[in-house]
């Protein structure tokens, strides 16, 4: 009632105050509205008519700029609502990939491209849905409409790289990683496509790559090993006569001092020309460069033992050298096993009593490392210590290991192989290697 008697009172103010407009303005004006048309009338009416067409013309103006932010609005809460069911559709199908409901997701992220076919999300999410399932080809496949349009985007192509390479499709890979350096360089891109590059024998456009990456201001032992290793790939490619190989890995070895695969290769050609010291002191090095790896050790002593020319105890010391220093960088059950390749190194080179002195403490030494030998060291050990006595004349004493290796357990001591080795009396037999 109160807000109706106001409303009553603003209109009685308003006729009033027309009616004063109206009433100190009583003179006759005239208002031309074209050449021909024009209206006569109270000045106080015409100011009141004046004014009450501005109103209306601003109104309309208001209303007009309203209904058109209305409609902006309404287009904007509708988009939000399409966000937010966007975004609880998306939680939805996550949900589903992480309890391993993958066809559950997979009807989920189809059903947001239905809605929107542009969603550059869903499409890489329903590939990675397909690539757990093991549909890599059409993982791929989802993914090709967004990777060919115009507007790229760097994740569409670096999962279409990564689907690529799974599937073995290295060059369709590096295309997708070339698109994305072209679109925006960046060192995770660079590094994916000098390392495909690499894999399909491409040295020359990995090196392009290295030196991309060596350009942007980036500094890692990584890349450094890296432009090592493609240098070296490179000469291998450039070089391959023996003679220019050796004359480009020479300066190559003597640059990168602890690159073990130029070791390794300088020395094969070392081999061949007949080069055995300088070759032997290449592997050496490559040993140490590896950190003291057994076989590498096992290869130089094979060098000095079986390749190498001259007098044979030199060359058994050295070779016995190398065995030791196998033993001495070794740790646990690979401690022992080198341990016995030194044993044989000892009887190859004609020390039976120095092997049998270290065979005696392989069983220490075991529970030292706190390791258990298996069955076969535990055979070698025999065979090794049957052979020490063998060579130092004392073969009936050999007759033990002999029953442990027909009967481990001991079960059997006075078979007739334990008699018939006892009753030998056949003097020491030298054996040219273990």
């Amino acid at each position: 009632m109160l807000r109706q008697f106001n409303r009553f009172i603003i209109l009685a103010l308003i006729i009033g105050a027309a009616l004063y407009v109206t009433l100190s303005n009583s003179e006759t004006a005239t208002l031309k509205l074209g050449p021909t048309l024009q209206v006569q009338a109270y000045a106080g009416v015409i100011y009141i008519g004046v004014f009450v067409l501005g109103c209306i013309a601003a109104s309309l103006v208001a209303l007009f700029f309203g209904f058109k932010s209305y409609l902006r609005e309404r287009k904007l809460r509708a988009a939000e609502r399409s966000r937010q069911a966007f975004f609880d559709l998306f939680v939805k199908a996550r949900s589903y990939m992480a309890s391993g409901e993958l066809a559950a997701a997979r009807d989920v992220w189809e059903q947001i491209l239905r809605h929107d076919q542009e969603n550059v999300i869903a499409r890489v999410e329903l590939s990675r849905c397909l690539e757990q399932n093991g549909d890599l080809r059409e993982a791929l496949r989802v993914l090709d409409s967004t990777r060919m349009s115009s507007k790229l985007n760097l994740e569409v192509l670096f999962r279409a790289a990564e689907l690529n390479r799974k599937l073995g499709n290295n060059t369709a890979a590096r295309d997708n990683l070339a698109l994305v350096l072209d679109a925006s360089p960046n060192q995770f891109a660079l590094e994916q496509a000098r390392d495909l590059s690499e894999k399909m024998g491409h040295i020359d456009d990995a090196l392009e790559y290295q030196y991309e990456l060596e350009k942007s201001g980036s500094a890692s032992e990584d890349l450094t090993e890296a432009r090592v290793r493609l240098t070296f790939a490179s000469i291998l490619q450039q070089h391959r006569s023996d003679a220019t190989l050796r004359e480009a890995l020479v300066p190559f070895v003597r640059k990168n001092p602890t690159f073990v695969p130029a070791l390794d290769r300088l020395a094969e050609i070392e081999v061949t020309l007949g080069n055995v010291d300088h070759a032997a002191e290449l592997l050496v090095k490559a040993a140490k460069a590896s950190g003291g790896e057994p076989s590498r050790w096992h290869k130089i002593c094979d060098l000095w033992l079986n390749t190498s020319s001259g007098d044979f105890k030199v060359r058994a010391d050295r070779a016995v050298a190398a065995a030791r220093s196998a033993a001495q960088s070794a740790k646990g059950l690979e401690r022992v096993r080198a341990e016995l390749f030194l044993a044989r190194t000892m009887l190859v080179a004609t020390r039976a009593d120095d092997a049998r002195q270290l065979l005696d403490t392989i069983c220490a030494l075991a529970e030292r490392e706190r390791v258990t030998m298996t069955p076969e060291m535990i055979q070698e050990h025999i065979h090794l210590q049957g052979l020490c006595l063998s060579r130092s004349g004392m073969v009936k004493e050999t007759g033990p290991l002999w029953e442990r290796l027909v009967d481990p357990s001991g079960a059997n001591p006075s078979s007739g192989s334990s008699s018939l080795v006892q009753s030998r009396s056949e003097p020491s037999p030298i054996l040219s290697t273990p």
